[in-house]
């Protein structure tokens, strides 16, 4: 489907690259600081994964988006969304206790996941599938700068002012997003005006059917869980392995990160510049299998500190190229429910980091960094196969 002639793609892209950009941010920045927002509370160290679990556990509201978004309208989810991720942020300072971070991660991630498969339908509808690869590429570069940006912002301001302060900020640049996606982006109210239209556009619970009968989509959902779990599992256990191993202060964590997110950008050029080209299916498939070879790297190279950040490298690189190209497969998936599959995509990716930040922590603590690696291999050499039979017209 064409862009939309009162939408030009290079500012709407942009605006909601500004806007995801701090909710990935205030997302995915906490993540190697957990132990840190824990202490600040008294709270155990073991107790911090469950920031972790309260941001993934919100991701399982996505597939309501595509049910009621014909009720409501695509600007309307979206002021909702950004609305309630401004807000949370502007709460933080004020949590009394632990479990009312908790909660407020929680609404957090409720906020992100509401916004997400808004902004990849937005593109199946306004970007030909031939180029919807690239296209991706750039509403993704919000998830490697929400990295790359978020985390040496975190480290930096939770070690000179205190754990809060990041949110701030991150609340504020996500308030200019929206006015600007407002403007340029999802520029038009498309719910229906009178109760026929109403009626009509009524929740799309036929489209969850859609979905979970279509064989290619389900592959889809059940590769988005294996590679999302194992990369959890690195992400949660790298930082505590860099902190115990080698001595690395929160603010040498933020530089570490840097190094990081560079892989993510990377990869999302990448994607830019070749999934188009060379095909997505086959970018899937060799960017996974890299993916799965670079644990056993990290295994091999964990006990020096500059080759073990090599290996991460490569295992940052290859998870965020394989998956950016999976999401483009993904919104032709089911081209019938579009909305509706793009919040199952982040729903079936929450569900794998429930799991991982479940059990990395305490499968760390009884075995070590190599026994986590080992664990995320296995898992990402199954979504390997699992996407070896996923099929879509190029």
């Amino acid at each position: 489907m064409p862009a939309s002639k009162d939408i030009r793609l290079g500012p709407a892209i942009g605006s909601i690259v500004l806007l995801r950009g701090a909710m990935d941010a205030a997302y995915r920045a906490p993540l190697p600081y957990l132990v840190f927002i824990a202490a600040a509370f008294g709270v155990a160290p073991e107790s911090a994964g469950w920031l972790a679990v309260a941001l993934s556990v919100a991701g399982l509201v996505a597939p309501v988006v595509g049910i009621v978004e014909g009720r409501v309208g695509r600007r309307t989810m979206t002021i909702f969304a950004s609305g309630a991720f401004i807000a949370v942020c502007a709460l933080m300072p004020f949590a009394p206790t632990f479990s009312a971070v908790l909660l407020l991660y929680l609404a957090m991630g409720v906020a992100k996941s509401l916004f997400t498969p808004q902004v990849q339908a937005f593109v199946g509808d306004n970007v030909p599938y031939e180029k919807r690869g690239t296209a991706i590429g750039f509403v993704e570069l919000s998830w490697a700068l929400g990295w790359i940006v978020g985390v040496p912002i975190f480290g930096f301001l939770i070690e000179r002012a205190t754990w809060w302060s990041p949110f701030i900020a991150f609340g504020l640049v996500g308030l200019a997003g929206l006015l600007l996606v407002l403007r340029f982006a999802i520029v038009r109210d498309d719910a229906p005006r009178d109760l026929a239209a109403v009626n009509a556009k009524a929740f799309d619970l036929d489209s969850v059917r859609r979905v979970w009968t279509n064989g290619t989509a389900v592959l889809v959902l059940i590769f988005g869980i294996l590679i999302s779990f194992s990369a959890q599992l690195a992400t949660l256990t790298y930082a505590p392995w860099l902190v115990g191993q080698f001595g690395l202060t929160p603010a040498q964590l933020g530089v570490v990160s840097i190094v990081l997110g560079v892989a993510d950008v990377a990869a999302e050029i990448g994607t830019i510049v070749l999934v188009d080209r060379i095909g997505k299916r086959r970018s899937v498939m060799v960017a996974t299998a890299l993916y799965a070879a670079s644990f056993v790297l990290v295994i091999a190279l964990s006990s020096a500190l500059a080759p073990l950040m090599a290996a991460l490298f490569l295992v940052f690189l290859t998870f965020e190229f394989g998956l950016v190209a999976s999401l483009a497969v993904a919104t032709e998936a089911a081209p019938d429910a579009r909305a509706t599959m793009s919040g199952f995509v982040v729903a079936t990716h929450s569900f794998g980091r429930i799991i991982a930040s479940l059990i990395a922590l305490p499968l760390f603590g009884l075995g070590g960094l190599n026994s986590v690696m080992a664990v995320a291999g296995i898992f990402t050499a199954l979504a390997v196969v699992a996407f070896w039979f996923v099929r879509v017209k190029e």
